[in-house]
């Protein structure tokens, strides 16, 4: 009670200041409310670069295709396995969900002799990764020392003299090789000495190996997509962002023409993917964006980004179970809000007791499984790997099925899907909360039903309401918007064709709506509310002190009634 009157008191003395000092009283006033209102404003914005930066809903265009889709791949060097032991890897490979690799070609193995080549090695490994369906991504790498200059043979790896070299030995290996091996990625970490014969590379002295391996490869494959090396991300004349430099002067350069993904190093370090503090000093899965930032800066925001070396080292502060929990969650949040990260590529599937990659590993040097492991070959995440999420998913996805006779045409660098049967109709697995697709209008095109979880979507045909109408005087290929507003989860697209006619379909976009958006309304409402009541208080002020509005006081809002007589009423008889 003594508190309450103590309170009370204080109150009362507020309020008679505030009435014998009524101008400094709406002054303060007004200028807190505005004060309050910036700093809201602040906050929401703060906010929502640290929840949003880097974050895409998917239909941004240009789209950037992924060749690969969202699944899980990993870096093994299967040179270091006997015969014995090499099946029970790639077995242990294929158990895990895994459908790329990563690994290493050394070139000095294949052409140890200038134009004499021994492929025995790599064609064991390509041979048994296709009978598990697992694809290659080749690393060349690793000059032999006929072509290399010799002040250079000291250094553990380096460059040919003549990039040409580097460019016919890529022309051999996929001539060799063709869609067995659909990736190459030029060299491993050439801004780094010990990786260039002794001085790291710059993007200038780089470009020429880049452009030799780019079009030898076409020349032996004309389908074969090149990456670009994976950059050291400190070097000993950059303390940091040597990678970034590195990137940003290979475009300036014009070395965009000459490579189809871009390739980043991602350390989650010592905090979980749960960190959003995006800083070129700071080493969390957060720096991504950094490198996504970049890309667009550079006008190629159309181009993949892969993690080609990814994870966090368990074994310090991050135990085994931290380890897997948060590749878990890091690869979630990228198949969820970075439709432009593809690949992402676990740091090391196995490596040698001591070797730094050791932490990384997720099958220990025994051949025992790590909780890693384990986490990654569930088949509830086996499932969630393969439904598309956030983006654009090709007509060639593992999330798409098809149903009556349907025909490729590859236009545009990607493939569109075709069918002319009435009743043929395609699925599609995904995780979003709306869709568009890619589809063709025309003189020859005909109606669809569109079905999302079994509920028909109405086209709008004048004559039948339920059905797509997707004739038209002239050809294009148009995204259209099929659906949205639903909650964020599983869901499955049917399309079927239902008239005569042809359905004509050249990808499917996986829409998200923006996440945790509701702090930055709250903030921005009482942004909005403080200012106006501020600027309100303000503007009074000004009107009274200028004679424009009464001062209080001065007017009684209130007036007296009149006086009323004495009367009562008069009682009944």
């Amino acid at each position: 009670m003594r508190m309450a009157r103590v309170i009370a008191g204080w109150l009362i003395e507020i309020d008679a200041w505030r009435n014998r000092h009524v101008d400094i009283s709406a002054a303060i006033s007004g200028f807190f409310l505005l004060a309050l209102g910036i700093s809201l404003a602040v906050g929401g914005l703060t906010a929502d670069t640290y929840l949003h930066r880097g974050v895409e809903q998917g239909n941004e265009e240009p789209y950037v295709v992924q060749p690969t889709g969202d699944v899980l791949a990993a870096n093994v060097d299967l040179r270091v396995f006997a015969d014995g032991d090499l099946s029970a890897v790639m077995d242990a490979l294929l158990q895990g969900g895994f459908r790329y690799v990563r690994q290493p070609v050394v070139w000095s193995e294949i052409e140890a002799t200038q134009g004499t080549y021994d492929w025995s090695i790599y064609d064991r490994f390509v041979e048994e990764l296709e009978r598990r369906d697992i694809d290659m991504v080749a690393v060349v790498l690793g000059a032999p020392d006929w072509s290399r200059a010799p002040e250079s043979l000291g250094a553990s790896n380096g460059p040919p003299t003549d990039p040409s070299r580097l460019g016919n030995f890529a022309r051999a290996f996929t001539e060799r090789y063709g869609s067995s091996v659909p990736f190459i990625q030029v060299w491993d970490q050439p801004n780094a000495g010990d990786q260039w014969g002794g001085n790291g590379a710059t993007a200038a002295e780089f470009l020429p190996y880049l452009a030799a391996t780019y079009n030898g490869a076409l020349a032996g494959y004309a389908e074969v997509q090149i990456v670009t090396p994976e950059l050291a991300l400190r070097t000993s004349d950059l303390e940091e962002n040597a990678d970034l430099v590195f990137l940003e002067a290979l475009y300036a350069v014009g070395g965009e023409p000459f490579f189809d993904v871009v390739a980043v190093r991602l350390d989650g370090g010592t905090t979980s993917p749960d960190d959003r503090r995006i800083s070129s000093s700071r080493q969390n899965i957060s720096r991504a964006v950094l490198m996504r930032e970049l890309v667009v800066r550079s006008g190629d925001s159309a181009t993949p980004i892969w993690a080609t070396s990814f994870g966090w080292t368990r074994g310090g502060s991050i135990s085994e179970s931290e380890q897997a929990e948060f590749v878990i969650r890091a690869l979630e949040r990228s198949w969820a809000e970075w439709p432009w990260m593809g690949l992402m590529f676990q740091w090391a599937f196995l490596a040698p007791p001591g070797s730094d990659a050791e932490g990384y590993a997720q099958v220990r040097a025994d051949g025992t499984a790590t909780e890693l492991y384990r986490r990654l070959a569930e088949p509830t995440f086996q499932a969630r790997a393969t439904a598309d999420e956030t983006g654009f998913a090709p007509m060639d996805s593992p999330s798409v099925s098809y149903d009556g006779t349907w025909e490729d045409q590859h236009l545009e660098g990607r493939t569109f899907r075709t069918t002319n049967q009435t009743d043929a109709e395609l699925q599609f697995q995904f995780r979003g909360t709306g869709l568009e697709a890619v589809m063709r209008i025309g003189p020859e095109s005909g109606n669809v039903i569109v079905e999302v979880d079994d509920n028909i979507i109405p086209g709008g045909d004048e004559d039948s309401p339920d059905q797509w109408n997707l004739a038209a005087f002239e050809t294009l290929d148009l995204p259209i918007e099929l659906v949205s507003g639903l909650d964020y989860g599983d869901h499955e697209l049917t399309v079927r064709l239902v008239s005569e006619g042809s359905l004509t379909m050249g990808g499917i976009i996986v829409e998200r709506d923006q996440p945790f958006v509701w702090p930055i309304i709250l903030l921005t409402i009482g942004a909005l509310i403080a200012q106006f009541f501020g600027l309100r208080s303000l503007a009074l002020l000004v009107g009274r002190r200028s004679g424009h509005l009464p001062r209080p006081g001065d007017d009684d809002p209130w007036p007296s009634l009149p006086s009323m007589p004495d009367w009562r009423p008069g009682r009944r008889a």
